[in-house]
């Protein structure tokens, strides 16, 4: 019977105490279902992609050789042990008809096993003459089902000379697991040396003596998952026995290259037609390479060579690395708010305790009640926030990335140790303070228990010593400031509380503030031409002529750079490969009209010098490297070289290496070949970019024009996805903080209900009996806004650090208006509450609350 009544006075007090068990359950579960959600994300996003590549039979290793691979090579790629399948392919770099756009073109056979394709639309090619392209071509409305596509080249590269036929009919677009980001496509050997998009032609379309590369799948990573510590080792392990089965392929192949030569010498053929087929299936430096003669190159890569495969993972990571940052200050604001709540729970309850106790109930049994009305607002808050955690903040957050990549839709799970350690913590918060309160209580004997706590006396302040300022204070003033330092717990608190959620909110305008800053700064503050064209290389000279004379002719045109911009791969151990465009102005005294070089803190300008090249902030900050260290590069056929660093420059977007061509001819041993060109313009609308990039576009020279005002626009456009991130951590930090003001207002309200009712009783009016609240709570949230808007800058620093991508550095500044409006919105929040405070206060009865317990 005992035991039933204790029980039945747990319930009753949750029913009479909705408010407070509502408080204590809306703080924990947005505590859980924030960490839950954000740190599952990017598990979430993980088993998304491996599933994905699972699904498509996305290679282990890829073999490529600077002299293509024959079948001796294949042979001994197939003898590797462990090996489960090698799929020799070929492929080549062509421009898609006159769109200018450049597209690595791949072999399909019908019993290909591994890089499989996704379809979005038609089917895949069946007959000669049929490609499937890349799906982001239509999305972006390039081409069409059933468009018919001629193959072009440059010079030295021609078509005819890879392919049986040049002119592919469409018949479908899909995606590659080889390429998850939207736009990277990786290098390519032609025009601007970065492809756009890639395409797939059935193998009997292909005419090159050998196969250009392979992909290799071993049979004891089919059970593992990709990303996983596991995984990598074995890969790791793989691809140093692959390495070692082909140490002797060079040698052999550099024979049958001679053998071939030889044979057909003797029969009459000319020597150099057989030089340009080898070119074309290994790449530029074939031929120059075979005049030495010269042993050729192996190399043997991993998935991480794969546009966006290793940066996913990064990205992911990000966002656990945010995970364990938001919810820590979740769950302490949480934790300080219970401990005040269910300590002043528990004092309520003095007389009920004494009784209690003098009736002979154990410790354990009174404490039964505080510990049970805890856990279950914290299992039942748990509950409600593991749900919304794992299904809602992960559909949200992976819908922000998914204009990044080609991916299908996410695939959520549950976590259990997640769920163990959000209920653990959520029982710390609660059960475990309740506990603590508890005891303190018991410790006392039922007689004391039983008589009301003896209010806090009055003291003398701090303030009160300075007398000339004291004097001038009204009574009414002197009594707010006393009462702030007389309960100084509840002061902490609501300061403490106040400040997190100010933090939380600035950090998340900070972060809108730093993304939506960077394509102001990059297009126009830094890359300041108008306009950037790519070049044939080998164009005819009719065709170079008429392009000068084109934009000689255009009045609106004020000047003119020559660039050679080529992309290359930066390597170095423990950091992931960065693709960077080397950047060769030639005219060094004009660089500054078009590209500003300066140092982000100090505003100083660089100047580039045959001493070394100028390196972007970002790939700096990457690798680890500072001015006098050196840049380790491989071009498009793979070949290393070292770049010395002179300096770093501001940049927000991509990796650029500025060079003098001086210092580009000592490096890579040949002269800049100008491949681009740089145009200002001003006072031009859109209308006239389009019509001026339709006479650019239909001259031969031009591969490619690109007008920095579209860029700026097309990368605001995929930094706003990351709007939906950040508008997650706002609405989630204000909830939060209207949810601590609520509860720690009411909380000083009904242990100062006494007080109160004798201030009306005294002749008060409603209005006044609320300000004698109001005032304190106004001056404890301006300091929690001070101390927050400080605490914010920390917090927003530590989240740019964690939250950048590879190719992009967010500018580390938040906005005037931030400050403004996060102190805007706490105030707001502190309004709301008091608006209900005021009804609740007009509520006391004044008799009921001044009654003697005695």
């Amino acid at each position: 019977m005992k035991k039933r009544a204790l029980w039945k006075d747990v319930f009753r007090e949750i029913r009479h105490t909705k408010a407070r068990f509502l408080s204590i359950f809306a703080i924990i579960m947005l505590g859980v279902s924030f960490f839950s959600g954000i740190k599952s994300a990017g598990p979430d996003m993980l088993d998304t992609a491996a599933t994905y590549y699972k699904d498509l039979r996305l290679m282990d290793l890829r073999v490529q050789s600077t002299y293509g691979l024959s079948e001796q090579g294949i042979a001994k790629l197939r003898d590797i042990p462990g090996v489960q399948t090698v799929q020799p392919v070929y492929s080549s770099d062509v421009f898609l008809g006159d769109s200018g756009l450049i597209a690595k073109v791949y072999s399909y056979a019908d019993d290909n096993k591994l890089n499989g394709y996704k379809l979005t639309a038609g089917r895949l090619p069946a007959a000669t003459g049929e490609m499937v392209l890349d799906e982001h071509l239509q999305e972006e409305k390039k081409f069409s089902l059933g468009d018919s596509v001629t193959f072009g080249g440059e010079a030295g590269e021609k078509p005819e000379q890879s392919f049986r036929t040049q002119t592919y009919t469409v018949v479908g677009f899909a995606q590659s697991p080889q390429y998850i980001e939207t736009a990277n496509r990786g290098t390519s050997r032609i025009g601007k040396g970065t492809a756009d998009a890639f395409a797939v032609i059935p193998e009997e379309d292909f005419i090159l003596p050998v196969y250009t590369e392979a992909y290799l799948s071993f049979k004891d990573t089919a059970a593992q998952t990709a990303y996983t510590p596991a995984y990598d080792s074995l890969i790791e392990r793989h691809l140093s026995e692959t390495e070692e089965a082909l140490k002797d392929y060079p040698g052999q192949r550099l024979e049958e290259l001679k053998a071939e030569a030889a044979a057909k010498l003797a029969a009459g053929l000319q020597a150099a037609d057989a030089s340009q087929q080898q070119q074309q299936a290994a790449g530029p430096s074939a031929s120059a390479a075979q005049s030495q003669p010269e042993l050729p190159k192996v190399y043997v890569t991993d998935r991480t060579i794969n546009p966006g495969y290793a940066e996913y993972k990064d990205n992911a990571d990000r966002l656990s690395a945010i995970a364990s940052a938001f919810p820590v200050f979740f769950f302490l604001i949480a934790a300080l708010v219970s401990l005040t709540t269910m300590t002043r729970m528990v004092e309520e309850q003095r007389l009920q305790i004494g009784t209690l106790k003098a009736l002979g109930y154990g410790a354990m049994d009174i404490m039964a009640k505080f510990l049970v009305y805890g856990t279950l607002a914290s299992l039942a808050a748990s509950i409600a926030g593991l749900a919304i955690g794992f299904t809602f903040f992960p559909d949200i957050i992976y819908n922000a990335y998914s204009q990044l990549y080609n991916l299908p839709d996410v695939i959520k799970s549950f976590y259990p140790s997640y769920a163990v350690i959000s209920i653990i913590v959520a029982l710390v918060c609660t059960a475990m303070t309740a506990m603590i309160a508890s005891r303190v209580e018991l410790r006392s004997n039922a007689s004391v228990l039983m008589r009301p706590k003896a209010p806090k006396s009055g003291q003398r302040i701090m303030l009160e010593r300075f007398s000339f300022l004291w004097t001038r204070l009204s009574f009414v003033q002197k009594v707010t400031a006393r009462n702030l330092f007389r309960y100084k717990q509840r002061m902490f608190m609501t300061v403490i509380g106040v400040a997190g959620c100010t933090a939380l909110i600035l950090t998340g305008f900070g972060l809108k503030d730093s993304i939506g800053s960077i394509a102001e700064r990059q297009f126009g503050g830094i890359m300041k031409y108008s306009a950037l064209v790519a070049l044939h290389d080998n164009a005819p000279a009719a065709d170079a002529a008429s392009y000068q004379k084109l934009i000689e002719q255009e009045t609106a045109v004020t000047g003119t750079l020559d660039v050679l911009q080529e992309a290359v791969t930066v390597r170095a151990k423990g950091v992931n490969d960065q693709e960077a465009r080397i950047f060769v102005p030639a005219d060094t005294q004009q660089l500054a009209s078009f590209v500003n070089l300066k140092d982000r803190t100090t505003g100083k300008q660089r100047v580039l010098n045959s001493e070394g090249a100028v390196i972007t902030e970002k790939l700096a900050k990457l690798y680890g490297l500072a001015p006098g260290d050196s840049l380790s590069v491989l071009d498009s056929n793979n070949e290393e070289f070292q770049i010395r660093i002179a300096a770093v420059t501001e940049n927000y977007v991509l990796h650029y290496v500025y060079m003098t061509p001086a210092y580009f001819a000592e490096v890579f041993g040949q002269e800049p070949v100008f491949n681009t060109q740089l145009l200002n313009y001003s006072g031009k609308d859109k209308q006239w970019e389009n019509s001026f990039g339709e006479k650019l576009t239909a001259n031969g020279q031009v591969a490619l024009v690109s007008f920095s005002s579209g860029v700026g626009e097309a990368f605001e456009g995929t930094m706003e996805s990351m709007d939906i991130v950040i508008v997650v951590l706002i609405v989630s930090a204000a909830a939060l903080a209207f949810v601590v003001l609520y509860n720690l207002t009411n909380i000083n309200v009904s242990e100062r209900v006494r007080e109160l009712s004798t201030i009306k009783v005294l002749g008060f009016y409603d209005k006044e009996v609320t300000m004698y609240i109001y005032r304190e709570n106004i001056l404890l949230t301006l300091l929690g806004i001070l101390s927050g808007s400080a605490l914010g800058i920390i917090l927003h620093s530590f989240v740019l650090s964690t939250a950048e991508l590879d190719a992009t550095m967010f500018a580390p500044l938040i906005k005037w208006q931030s400050y403004i409006y996060a102190a805007l919105l706490t105030v707001l929040f502190s309004g709301i509450v008091m608006v209900f405070m005021h009804l609740k206060l007009k509520r006391i009865h004044m008799i009921e609350a001044l009654k003697s317990v005695e």
